[in-house]
């Protein structure tokens, strides 16, 4: 990193309340570029001034404050492309240069920063392709740099979870591992609820959890009060998110303050993309992960929100989706043998029973065939063998009750009933198939 100069001539911003993987991508944009000078958010994230405290002579940040009239003549932004959340950064400037080169990795978002360069990141985190455009210049970073940028990875990767993550993210850890990075810094700067204040929402934020269901999404919600805005909140969603078994979060914070609206969501599923639900309020971020500062005031905020969550999400997927509506089913009088060598010829490890009158009456599988294997008994009937107990769901059901019917009763085929009719089934193939 360069030292810092008196009068500032190029400079590279991030966002406004600072997270993890903009300080990765400050820490790396700031080698790769060492006649640029970074500079700090007023708000950050309380892992983000921890590590700032930590790394303060490793990588020193210039304050708005120390920026205040400057003219710069070139500017990197780094971790977004929206003016919006560098409007801090350009409002302290005494003139805006012609040169302005963007590196960011939100693709759902509008590049609208006047006459700025785009360089569109590809991968889960911004850090990570900052990394690895270090790695191809041949630009050696410090193991501090190395270990900032590596948490800036992990944490908007979710931990190499979330649906953006790419094999780059992967190969970008691997570079910064072999510069020095330290994941025992990354696992203590990851920490959730650091703060005692983050621990007070948290519980707030689960006290007033409700849960309504969108276009078959079930999407549980929650609205809370900050007597003034702090960072730190997000963390605390993400938090949430990951303790309850929900596939859809949004919180709304008022702040009070301010009379300010904070949105956060967060969401597990492709068709359900929150950059379309908050788009109405300025939302920014991922498909699976955006927020909403709202700083005009709104009387009727949270009817607002309804009203998108209402109109805005694609159906959600049913188990009618999921199903195969081709079943081989078989009848309760077939013989244990002739069911066997079925199976083997078609592959299927299991098939319905199917009644004279045309209703379900049982389910029988490949462990039905070894314990009459076993007895001798493979001249009987399929109907002394049969599972008579049978799970079932409805067209309507969604992926997440097909789940709670498969793993929660240990079953691999789970027949799609409507009333007494078989109307398709659901194996583990298909339910593998729906993950892969």
């Amino acid at each position: 990193m360069s030292e810092i100069r008196t009068t500032p001539e190029a400079l590279i911003f991030g966002h406004a309340n600072m997270d993890l993987d903009c300080l990765g991508s400050l820490a790396l944009a700031g080698t790769l570029f060492p006649d640029h000078q970074p500079v700090r958010s007023r708000l950050a994230h309380p892992a983000v001034k921890e590590a700032l405290m930590v790394y303060q002579y490793k990588l020193p940040l210039l304050s708005l404050k120390e920026i205040k009239g400057a003219a710069p003549s070139s500017l990197i932004v780094v971790d977004t492309r929206s003016k919006s959340r560098v409007r801090e950064f350009l409002d302290a400037l005494g003139d805006v240069p012609e040169t302005i080169t963007i590196y960011d990795h939100h693709r759902n978002e509008e590049a609208d920063i006047p006459g700025a360069r785009l360089v569109e990141g590809l991968h889960g985190a911004e850090s990570s392709s900052l990394a690895l455009m270090c790695r191809d210049k041949g630009v050696a970073v410090s193991p501090e740099i190395a270990t900032i940028a590596l948490v800036g990875i992990y944490a908007d990767t979710g931990n190499f979870t979330h649906k953006n993550t790419t094999p780059g993210d992967f190969l970008a850890v691997s570079w910064l591992m072999e510069q020095g990075a330290s994941l025992k810094i990354v696992r203590r700067f990851l920490r959730p609820l650091r703060e005692p204040s983050q621990a007070d929402l948290f519980h707030h934020i689960l006290g007033n959890l409700t849960w309504r269901r969108f276009h078959g999404h079930v999407v549980a919600l929650s609205r809370v009060e900050l007597a003034e805005q702090t960072s730190g909140v997000a963390e605390v969603v993400d938090r949430v998110f990951a303790d309850e078994p929900v596939d859809v979060l949004i919180v709304l914070v008022d702040i009070l303050d301010r009379g300010h609206n904070l949105v956060i969501g967060r969401s597990r599923k492709d068709r359900f993309n929150l950059l379309d639900v908050l788009a109405p309020f300025g939302g920014h971020g991922h498909m699976a992960a955006a927020s909403a500062l709202i700083k005009d005031h709104r009387e009727n905020i949270w009817t607002e929100l309804l009203q998108c969550l209402e109109t805005v999400p694609v159906d959600a997927l049913t188990a009618i989706d999921l199903m195969s509506r081709d079943v081989m089913t078989i009848t309760p009088d077939t013989a244990i043998l002739d069911a066997s060598i079925l199976f083997e010829q078609s592959g299927f490890s299991g098939a319905p029973v199917i009644g004279v009158d045309g209703d379900l009456v049982g389910m029988f599988a490949l462990k039905d065939v070894s314990k009459a294997r076993k007895a001798g008994a493979m001249k009987a009937p399929i109907s002394a063998y049969m599972s008579r107990r049978i799970i079932s769901c409805s067209p309507g059901d969604t992926i997440r009750e097909v789940e709670r019917h498969m793993l929660g009763h240990n079953v691999g085929h789970l027949p799609v009933m409507e009333g007494t009719r078989l109307v398709g089934l659901i194996t583990r193939g298909d339910y593998k198939k729906f993950y892969s």
